[in-house]
């Protein structure tokens, strides 16, 4: 476990230890240290753990980065670190008033030599090695090797039975260290251990980590009923929702092409297009075309030769040895807006041609089209790379590299990577689980897609559950605290900046943000009070159809009651503030992943 909120390269940093270097971090944030970089002369090193111990202040060293170091390394970094050990001292039981509480409490800080002393009872040996002991106010503590239990609560240590072990101070360096005191009566305590030093807070020195907290609100917020499963419904309102959605995919198709419009908006009677389509909206066009087939919302062979002459349509872009689709191109005639390589957008593309290379009228014309691609020479170390206008950039450090990952061996590349698969490590799913939260902010803001996308096309893998289930737990846990319904994504708005990213965003203060650009400058505010928080449609449905359950059929309630557009189309989303419609405002990626999850709802109801 190596919760990481900062890193600190000691070479370059160690001049300018000052308090201002540290006064964004908070009290909560956990510092990691290249410990490469550290003198190896013990009393360099302890000057330079001095002035990093003054300019955090409350702020501390992770006591799980420690517990997983080769010895040598460790010892270096314990040397110049402030003690934050503590004493537990078990009892019987404790005195029934609060003086002679007090009087005791008093008694085995004087015979211990420090303030930091719990009295607890209680010493049961858990099946993990753990004590568990509990405090006079009914609060539990677990004390053993540092980490995550099993279960994702936090183990304080590590734990030196002081009844049984008398170690030197050279032994007991360990910032976070528990000492435990078996006692009938505090007179009977000896100091055998060294004293606490440095910095003494007075309570559990639990580390304030927003991912393990994540871990724990989920975990309890998952128990509520609202979030209990549910039989999933597909109604004649439903159906309906469908045929308006497939409304939008008639209503802007290009003859020539079979593509669509993007964008439609109508103000005072005139309508104000988008033309310029992504592969990722082809994409979406192409699942929303197969969705509505299922649904039998129009012939299927009529919807099939639309589908056949998109395929027809898309260029190809010849690079050397290699062959892909652009990133934007015009829907009217297929001519290319712009050129370069988009990976997320052609796993979203090669998402939709392998599922329609499962029809059989479609068979031939998705092998044809992915016969032109040739990609192997944009693979870098298992890594799809996009290609900008005046450079090449890895793809891996995104939310999309994991669709990708689960999308690509279509193509014949079986060996990609995945930064949720390659975090998903550790002994037990706690651990696994708060490591993958690590690498989610690391990357940004997650949005409902592709992560419910993957649900929906390729079936759940266990990084894309544990994420839906923290994602889904934060919602409801948001819902509870505020009274504000959220259901995030990216999505095109009727106004500047016209495209905003929000979701879950574990980076900053608020839990919640949206993101967009204002000129050059990235924009994050909190979604709850941004003018640009939007209530997603597509998101609300997908949510519904993934994890059918009270509160997501509330989600779908809202999107049903005020994001229709009756003959044009579901509207993008709702704006937070008022959940007002954007009105006569809708878009092709909406109204396609609508039809998506309708048919997966439809589908998981037979």
């Amino acid at each position: 476990m190596l919760p990481l909120k900062a890193r600190l390269d000691l070479r370059s940093a160690q001049e300018k230890m000052t308090s201002g270097l540290f006064s964004k971090l908070g009290d909560g944030t956990v510092l990691a240290v290249d410990v490469a970089e550290l003198p190896i002369d013990p009393a360099r090193a302890y000057e330079v753990g001095q002035r990093i111990a003054a300019s955090v202040n409350r702020a501390r060293l992770s006591g799980y980065l420690l517990s997983v170091l080769p010895r040598e390394i460790y010892k270096r970094c314990c040397a110049f670190l402030p003690n934050h050990s503590r004493h537990y001292v078990i009892l019987p039981e404790f005195p029934g008033s609060a003086e002679g509480y007090n009087g005791l409490l008093d008694q085995a800080r004087t015979r211990l030599g420090t303030d930091c002393v719990t009295l607890v009872r209680g010493g049961e040996r858990r099946a993990d090695g753990a004590f568990l002991v509990e405090t006079r106010d009914g609060e539990q503590h677990r004390l053993g090797a540092p980490g995550l239990g099993p279960d994702g609560e936090p183990i304080e240590g590590p734990i030196f039975l002081a009844d049984d072990v008398a170690p030197q101070r050279g032994d007991v360096r360990h910032p976070d260290a528990v000492f435990v005191h078996k006692a009938q009566t505090v007179s009977r305590l000896s100091a055998k251990v060294p004293t606490a030093n440095g910095i003494c807070l007075n309570y559990p020195t639990g580390i304030v980590d927003p991912a393990h907290e994540l871990l724990l609100e989920a975990r309890d917020t998952l128990r509520d009923s609202g979030l209990s499963p549910e039989a999933p419904v597909f109604d004649a309102a439903m159906m309906a929702d469908a045929e308006l959605a497939y409304s939008y995919l008639e209503q802007a198709e290009m003859n020539a092409t079979g593509l669509a419009l993007t964008v439609r908006k109508q103000i005072n009677g005139k309508s104000f297009n988008n033309s310029e389509i992504t592969m990722w909206d082809v994409g979406s066009l192409i699942l929303g075309l197969l969705a509505a087939v299922e649904l039998e919302l129009a012939p299927a062979d009529r919807i099939y030769r639309r589908i056949k002459k998109i395929m027809a349509s898309l260029p190809v872009i010849q690079d050397g040895d290699a062959a892909y689709p652009p990133t934007l191109i015009n829907v009217r005639d297929a001519s290319i807006e712009r050129r370069g390589f988009d990976a997320c957008d052609f796993a979203r593309l090669t998402s939709a041609v392998t599922r329609a290379a499962q029809h059989i009228a479609l068979a031939d014309a998705s092998s044809q089209l992915m016969g032109k691609w040739q990609i192997a020479g944009l693979m870098q170390g298992g890594v799809l790379n996009n290609i900008l206008k005046t450079r090449i950039q890895s793809s891996y450090l995104s939310h999309c590299a994991h669709y990708q990952t689960r999308v690509l061996p279509a193509l014949g590349q079986s060996e990609t990577r995945s930064p949720y698969r390659e975090a998903f490590a550790g002994e037990t799913v706690a651990d696994r689980t708060v490591n993958l939260l690590y690498t989610v902010d690391k990357i940004g803001i997650l949005p409902t897609e592709p992560l419910l996308l993957e649900y929906v096309e390729l079936g759940p893998s266990a990084e894309c559950a544990v994420l839906t289930d923290v994602f889904l737990g934060a919602m409801k846990h948001h819902f509870d605290q505020t009274g504000q319904l959220l259901a995030p994504s990216e999505t095109p708005i009727d106004t500047a900046p016209w495209f905003v990213y929000q979701g879950f965003d574990l980076g900053h203060e608020t839990r919640w943000n949206v993101s967009y650009r204002k000129g050059r400058e990235v924009v994050f505010e909190p979604v709850a009070s941004s003018p640009y928080g939007i209530f997603s449609t597509k998101a609300a449905y997908l949510w519904y159809a993934v994890r059918p359950c009270r509160h997501t059929r509330k989600m779908l309630d809202m999107a049903q009651e005020h994001a229709r557009i009756d003959g044009f189309g579901m509207s993008s989303g709702l704006f937070l503030d008022g959940y007002a419609q954007m009105k006569n405002h809708a878009d092709l990626n909406t109204n396609g992943i609508v039809l998506q999850a309708l048919a997966h709802l439809k589908r998981r109801t037979r």
